[in-house]
């Protein structure tokens, strides 16, 4: 009995030792991981804004995908995935610009209430998306201020979750937390929100995430400028030579990418990045498991044949 709780104790005192120590609030990454950063692109003075209620029936140009199936370009949408490696975990990051806000779109698995759930990749065919990542689940709690394509489908303020509402010029604004009266302060016209969390940075400035360190796949959305987003999706502990990520270091990770406000989606097992239709986030290309809803980017360029 003596031995295995000597042995039981070495085991746990192990387990404190590997586990990574979180980061300091306001530590700088770029010292120890080379971060990829964002690159400008320009489009046209003027593209033909998409509907926001119907259906996206543009499909992506095959051309405009690269060889290596890494990036994304025409005169409407540039998206570039990069691949590195932080707080011992793969971490998939995607920097996408688009020319006009009515390109960042949601797609639900099915209408409002409906709980039915579907491949990310299955909803991304639907809707012709070029890339996407899972959204917030939201269809699977009752709390919340929900936006979708610009119609308020549920409102009701919940001080357990902070809210992300993107205005019809494609901003951020974060509700921190999701009261009643942060929601009512908004002037903006809210086209898109989402309720899961929490928020990671706000205004510029990195949140201090008061919550039990849990090491998960993560996935993350943040804003870099007008039209400018950087998504991540990070492995998890299951994965090999993979830790996963706390709320604390993926909100680092973003502030160091430098997001002017970013938040927390679903993570888990939903985390999934496609482009091309294509995971660009985990270990296991096939694996994927059915969500209630995705956001995705839309190219606004009509391909040969197709209506403008």
């Amino acid at each position: 009995m003596k031995k295995l709780l000597k042995r039981s104790l070495v085991l746990v005192m192990l387990a404190v030792l590997l586990i990574p120590a979180l980061p300091a609030v306001g530590e700088e990454l770029e010292d120890t991981y080379p971060l990829p950063t964002m690159t400008p692109v320009e489009f046209p003075d003027y593209v033909q804004p998409l509907p926001i209620k119907e259906d996206m029936k543009y499909v992506g140009n095959p051309a405009c995908f690269s060889e290596d199936g890494f990036s994304y370009h025409d005169d409407s949408l540039d998206v570039k995935v990069h691949k590195i490696r932080v707080y011992d975990t793969p971490v998939a990051v995607a920097f996408v610009q688009i020319a006009h806000p009515s390109q960042l779109r949601t797609e639900q698995a099915r209408k409002y209430p409906s709980q039915t759930t579907i491949g990310v990749s299955e909803i991304a065919r639907r809707v012709n998306a070029v890339f996407c990542t899972n959204a917030d689940w939201f269809v699977y709690h009752n709390a919340g201020v929900i936006y979708r394509k610009g119609e308020l489908l549920r409102d009701r303020p919940n001080e357990e979750y902070d809210g992300l509402f993107i205005d019809v010029n494609g901003d951020f604004h974060i509700v921190a937390p999701l009261t009643r009266e942060g929601v009512d302060a908004l002037d903006e016209e809210i086209v898109t929100s989402f309720c899961f969390g929490p928020a990671l940075v706000i205004d510029g400035e990195m949140c201090e995430i008061d919550r039990r360190p849990k090491y998960k796949q993560r996935t993350a959305f943040g804003q870099l400028g007008p039209l400018q987003y950087v998504l991540v999706a990070t492995d998890g502990p299951m994965e090999k030579n993979s830790v996963g990520f706390t709320h604390q270091q993926i909100a680092q990770l973003m502030y160091d990418l430098g997001c002017i406000n970013a938040y927390n989606l679903d993570g888990g097992t939903s985390t999934t990045m496609l482009l091309n239709y294509t995971k660009m986030n985990g270990q296991k290309a096939l694996k994927m498991r059915s969500v209630g809803d995705i956001l995705y980017f839309a190219t606004a360029i009509p391909s040969e044949g197709e209506e403008k």
